[in-house]
């Protein structure tokens, strides 16, 4: 048994997560509590940031080695060689480029879905110790901006997915799950954002969930 120890809104577990899925390995999810990871620190030996697993003995950190990991673990098609390339660049453009977008637009929706008032003031406390004060507000101030930046961004792959029903051809792949981790951390802040992106998004990912 695979324990995954995430946030729920996290893209980056999210993308674990849905890797798990999509390799059938049998999984737990725990939600770490976003005030006290005490468990996690315990199991990582001092880490205080998900995703982590652990399985039969390892603890595995950081999600592209963990996606790594768990690619390694049984046969799938979801990185044929001879895309490999392609989608290992694509899911790492999502982990980066993409995701500098998506998580500002997603952080003021996230911040108010926080159970408590002490877990909001810490989780916008930590985002403003990283990107300076005030820097939550001013991303809701800038939604329509930051929508008009991830409607460029995933202008081409719109393109694809319209001809092809996925990223990187007409079956899902290793980068379909990543960017759907990284969609399904703005549909936990607010679904109508997906929307406001592109209409197509959320078919897309009922589809890449049903595949």
């Amino acid at each position: 048994m695979i324990k995954l120890y995430r946030f729920p809104y996290s893209c980056y577990a999210l993308k674990v997560q849905y890797l798990l899925d999509k390799l059938k390995l049998e999984y737990e999810a725990i939600n770490v509590p976003y005030g006290d990871r005490t468990e996690l620190v315990e199991v990582t030996g001092g880490r205080v940031v998900v995703p982590a697993i652990a399985h039969d003995g390892h603890i595995v950190v950081e999600s592209r080695t963990i996606c790594e990991y768990l690619l390694g673990l049984i046969d799938h098609e979801l990185v044929p060689t001879a895309k490999a390339a392609t989608i290992w660049a694509y899911a790492d453009w999502c982990d980066s480029i993409l995701e500098d977008v998506l998580f500002r637009l997603a952080t003021p929706g996230i911040a108010d879905k926080f159970p408590t008032s002490f877990e909001r003031a810490l989780f916008v406390f930590i985002k403003e110790r990283k990107f300076g004060t005030g820097c939550v507000e001013a991303w809701q101030k800038t939604q329509p901006d930051l929508i008009n930046n991830a409607k460029v961004l995933l202008g081409k792959t719109l393109e694809s997915i319209a001809v092809n029903g996925y990223v990187a051809g007409e079956t899902v792949s290793y980068a379909d799950v990543t960017l759907l981790g990284h969609l399904a951390m703005v549909e936990y802040a607010n679904p109508q954002l997906l929307s406001a992106i592109s209409e197509e998004l959320p078919r897309y990912m009922a589809r890449v969930r049903a595949a």
